[in-house]
């Protein structure tokens, strides 16, 4: 902790958990269709909001009256987690039960679907602060102690028609095709993953004890804090989902419906 010049000097360290919870389920599927027919595909996707908390910034001057420590590690304060999880595979579905969890439905006498990849992503963020009151005024020097991150898959699940015997042609086709939604899934979390690893290492908004934040009160700190910290992860956070989205769209097209169901005649 530090010291002012002007006693008495109060100093506490509390968590805060006031950033954003969020969940996501993508669905992804394998189509085919009848008789040569076909019909504009609309991917879809839900949005499975658990909780979220946002505050503007822009109050108080920026660190200008608490002295700073020049040799602290800004990174120590860093406690990023997550992975992505295996897919679990389901064969115990009918296609109908498959276009029933569908959050998109489609004319039946057009396509149907054999095969189903969701997935679920969890972004949390939590961060405790330690801080100084500067005399007897309600003027705080307020730091992060510790921020912590969580960045991870819950689930993927995918789900394969039992109308299609494992080892058939057919089966095969299905399940390459929902591999490729996982593979796309985990590089495109990968790839987000390191970059909001590399964005708080790079961060020099969120204050430490290398630069505390001068705050009027406690909570307008608490707010700024919390408002930087969401400003530096959630555009990335959400890079993620829309990089992630466009990708499986790629590969979710009428055309490349078509090609997968021509290797194949057992349909």
């Amino acid at each position: 902790m530090f010291t002012t010049k002007t006693p008495p000097i109060r100093l506490w360290r509390r968590a805060v958990k006031t950033t954003s919870r969020q969940g996501k389920i993508s669905q992804r599927d394998f189509l085919f269709f009848n008789n040569g027919k076909s019909k504009r595909l609309k991917i879809s996707i839900a949005l499975l909001t658990l909780a979220s908390w946002s505050l503007g910034a822009g109050w108080g001057s920026a660190f200008a009256a608490c002295p700073g420590d020049p040799k602290f590690n800004r990174q120590s304060i860093i406690q990023f987690s997550g992975d992505v999880v295996p897919a679990i595979y389901h064969h115990d579905v009918t296609t109908a039960q498959i276009e029933a969890m569908r959050l998109g439905r489609y004319h039946a006498g057009l396509m149907h679907n054999p095969g189903l990849t969701l997935s679920k992503h969890e972004f949390e963020t939590n961060y405790q602060i330690g801080g100084s009151r500067r005399g007897g005024s309600r003027e705080v020097c307020l730091w992060v102690d510790l921020i912590k991150v969580q960045f991870n898959f819950t689930h993927m699940d995918v789900y394969l028609s039992s109308q299609y015997a494992e080892g058939t042609c057919a089966y095969k086709v299905i399940l390459d095709h929902e591999n490729q939604h996982v593979a796309i899934n985990t590089r495109v979390y990968r790839k987000y993953r390191a970059l909001m690893l590399s964005a708080l290492k790079r961060d020099r908004t969120i204050p430490t004890k290398r630069n505390p934040l001068d705050a009027r009160s406690m909570e307008q700190g608490k707010a700024v804090i919390t408002a930087r910290i969401n400003q530096l992860l959630k555009p990335i956070e959400a890079g993620f989902v829309k990089e992630a989205a466009a990708e499986n769209a790629r590969i979710d097209t009428i055309a490349n419906y078509k090609r997968t169901q021509a290797k194949c005649k057992e349909w």
